[in-house]
């Protein structure tokens, strides 16, 4: 017996997660049976009426911890937890064999940002873009490279010292 065709498949497991998320309301009051997908690493990604506030370094980090640390950590070569992964970063050369000529984050200048590169391009000047799913990559949301683009133009902010008051 011969496997089934390719669109067989996908029509399945389309309406297996079609199903599995149910209805929703729709803006006159009735029901809307369309499938949105969400990605929930776009849970960092400000609120349209916020999106024009500088993007932070905290918010930069909480997506390296997201999406970054699992294998950008200590033993990882490029430290992207923190407190290390600013220094990591910013102005700093792209390791071999990832060189390409680039810096890692150029403060200012997000098309000249190596990483901002790795996660934006399906076909970076080196390797697979970033982050990398378990076999394939696994691009970020639109909203979060955005951010990252963002952080990079407005020249790369550094952590905040916490004041203390204590």
């Amino acid at each position: 017996m011969a496997p089934p065709p390719l669109n067989k498949i996908l029509l399945t497991l389309t309406t297996i997660l079609a199903c599995s998320r149910g209805a929703s309301p729709s803006a006159d009051g009735g029901t809307d049976d369309r499938v949105v997908a969400v990605d929930p690493r776009a849970a960092v990604c400000p609120a349209s009426d916020a999106a024009t506030a500088p993007v932070t370094y905290l918010q930069m980090q909480q997506i390296f911890d997201d999406n970054c640390v699992s294998c950008h950590d200590v033993d990882g070569g490029l430290v992207l937890t923190a407190p290390h992964s600013w220094s990591d970063l910013v102005n700093q050369p792209a390791p071999d064999p990832d060189t390409c000529g680039g810096i890692l984050v150029a403060p200012g200048n997000a098309s000249g940002s190596y990483l901002y590169e790795k996660l934006s391009s399906a076909s970076p000047c080196y390797g697979t873009q970033m982050p990398m799913g378990e076999f394939f990559p696994d691009p970020l949301p639109a909203c979060v490279i955005a951010m990252v683009e963002a952080w990079i133009a407005e020249g790369a902010p550094a952590p905040v010292a916490d004041g203390g008051g204590d």
